[in-house]
């Protein structure tokens, strides 16, 4: 059985057709889990729609939490995953058919290889399409996630891999454990537990068709482009990435340290030393080697 957690937010628009897609895929073992984070829009009246049409099938969480973001969101839907796995969907895309038999199928292979006891995570690709799912021409080799680097080194400094395209073993979503203020994105975490407790593993199929609309909080990015460039540089959070990172490396480091590989360990503590050097050229100098 495999648990879809859903997190949507003012997703009347797109969530009607992201469910559908779900419902017509060729592996049938799931059950969707949804909660909504207070949306102000009819995005909870079609869900109950949904709900009663397929009670067997969609289950939507209501509470009074507010968690004000889609990462928070997705810890929250976590603790309502009770199933073998995991998979994270947003409200706005479109599953192709066998997006969840095609992960399921790599999972299965990997557990096989190794065990069903380490923590696993597969994910595949998505082709960017316009707001109607049209072809917009999207280069996807010039996307910030176009490279499949699973690497404990460099997942700390970028995270390549896209939350609505994992699939998860029951073993790595219970060690992601709370949401914690360190992390920035759910879908890094997931990656950075993966890779520095377990195994990652990347599948070139299509699976998905991942809207790009004006709504997204996350879009796809041509980031050879010269003017992405140019907004990182001034933007203010961009120049504050780094201390970001390395919390969220400290935070791995306190909770993970003695499960992890010993050369793991040291790559973490390493990373995490930089901030320690005054000087910018040497901090620099030691990512570049690092």
């Amino acid at each position: 059985m495999i648990d879809i957690l859903l997190a949507s937010y003012n997703g009347e628009k797109y969530i009607s057709e992201q469910i559908e897609s779900i419902l017509q895929q060729d592996y049938n073992d799931f059950r969707i889990i949804i909660r909504d984070d207070g949306s102000s829009d009819n995005t909870v009246g079609i869900i109950k729609e949904y709900c009663k049409k397929y009670p067997q099938k969609i289950i939507l969480i209501e509470d009074s939490i507010q968690c004000k973001s889609a990462q928070k969101n997705f810890f929250e839907l976590l603790h309502y995953a009770q199933s073998e796995y995991v998979m994270f969907c947003d409200q706005d895309d479109w599953w192709l058919p066998n997006k969840v038999s095609i992960c399921m199928r790599e999972m299965k292979k990997l557990e096989k290889n190794y065990s069903k006891n380490i923590p696993i995570l597969v994910y595949a690709e998505y082709k960017v399409v316009g707001k109607n799912l049209e072809d917009i021409g999207f280069n996807h080799k010039k996307s910030q996630v176009a490279k499949h680097y699973h690497e404990l080194n460099r997942s700390l400094v970028q995270n390549y891999i896209t939350g609505c395209l994992i699939l998860m073993n029951k073993s790595l979503y219970l060690t992601m454990g709370e949401y914690n203020e360190s992390i920035p994105m759910h879908d890094g975490w997931a990656a950075l537990c993966a890779s520095s407790l377990g195994k990652i593993s990347h599948i070139d199929d299509v699976v998905m068709l991942y809207r790009q609309h004006g709504g997204n909080c996350a879009g796809a990015l041509d980031v050879t482009d010269a003017r992405y460039r140019i907004r990182r540089l001034f933007d203010p959070n961009s120049r504050n990435s780094m201390h970001v990172y390395i919390k969220q490396a400290q935070l791995l480091l306190k909770r993970y340290a003695n499960q992890m590989p010993e050369d793991k360990k040291k790559c973490l503590e390493k990373f995490i030393s930089i901030e320690k050097e005054k000087n910018k050229v040497v901090r620099i100098l030691k990512l570049i080697k690092g």
